[in-house]
């Protein structure tokens, strides 16, 4: 029984990866109702989920017991893997010619924001692992200073999984060929809040081409989760008097998750927090 839930479950999880990659929405396509247990309808959904498993390019899921009810940690771990799987495959645009690795993602199975960044670089590309260089460090500042971190409640990830060479910015090409990722993985994660770090992140992920001044101190939504955009931790580095209004942001943000799903206006709002910041722009 529990290896048919586990079974039902990573299809559930190809067919939304499938849908992303290939239509860049949900479809509508549901796994058939499961049938009465036997021998015979174990059989055919072992050959379905194998068939499946060779369309996503991901391997075969062990027999683990999970559980799809709540979509559990360990359930959305699964899923979360056989995407990631299907990453470090990909061959979809330029990108994948120039990496060293992939970088999908980091952090807990059900966040309470998911942080979205540009793409990978430098370190991220030699490690695997998103914002690890000096501008993860002090991203890592910047969300201790309202209570987060990438340990205990968020997950970090970026609108493309490839560095882009000498640290560019990505194409519409390349953004668009990752995009699918990134949205399974939000469908998955389902976080409470996003936090879009930098112009590429919000305009990839809300498919807008304002400038980041008309979009900082404004609530978005995407799929139903409230969205907040501030500036990419390297502008910090590269530019100190942006400390403030990202400290601004930063307490705007933290009020909006903090105020009752029914209060939670366009404006956000702004909570008691010290006039000055306690992260550091340096890159230590």
């Amino acid at each position: 029984m529990e290896d048919r839930a586990a079974t039902r479950s990573t299809l559930e999880h190809l067919i939304l990866l499938e849908d992303y990659l290939r239509y860049g929405v949900r479809s509508g396509r549901e796994v058939p109702p499961e049938p009465e247990p036997s021998a015979e309808a174990d059989d055919i959904q072992a050959r379905a989920l194998s068939e499946a498993t060779i369309r996503a390019g991901t391997p075969a899921p062990s027999s683990a017991p999970t559980s799809s009810a709540g979509a559990p940690s360990a359930d959305r771990q699964a899923a979360l893997g056989a995407i990631e799987a299907r990453v470090k495959a990909c061959a979809a645009c330029a990108l994948s010619q120039t990496r060293s690795r992939t970088v999908f993602g980091q952090g807990v199975p059900a966040p309470e924001l998911l942080v979205i960044g540009e793409g990978p670089g430098a370190e991220e590309d030699r490690q695997g692992l998103p914002f690890v260089g000096a501008s993860g460090k002090l991203l890592d500042k910047m969300l201790a200073a309202i209570g987060l971190s990438r340990e205990t409640n968020c997950y970090i990830g970026n609108i493309v999984k490839c560095r882009p060479p000498n640290n560019r910015e990505p194409s519409p090409t390349e953004r668009n060929a990752c995009i699918g990722y990134l949205r399974a993985q939000i469908e998955i994660l389902r976080p409470r809040f996003i936090l879009c770090v930098g112009r590429t992140a919000a305009h990839g992920l809300l498919e807008m081409t304002d400038p980041i001044s008309r979009l900082r101190g404004r609530s978005f939504q995407f799929e139903g989760i409230p969205v907040r955009i501030t500036f990419h931790p390297s502008a910090l580095l590269r530019d100190a008097s942006l400390k403030r209004p990202v400290w601004e942001d930063l307490k705007q943000l933290r009020a909006l998750m903090d105020s009752p799903p029914g209060e939670r206006a366009a404006s956000g709002g702004l909570v008691s927090f010290p006039d000055s910041a306690n992260f550091s722009s340096g890159e230590g």
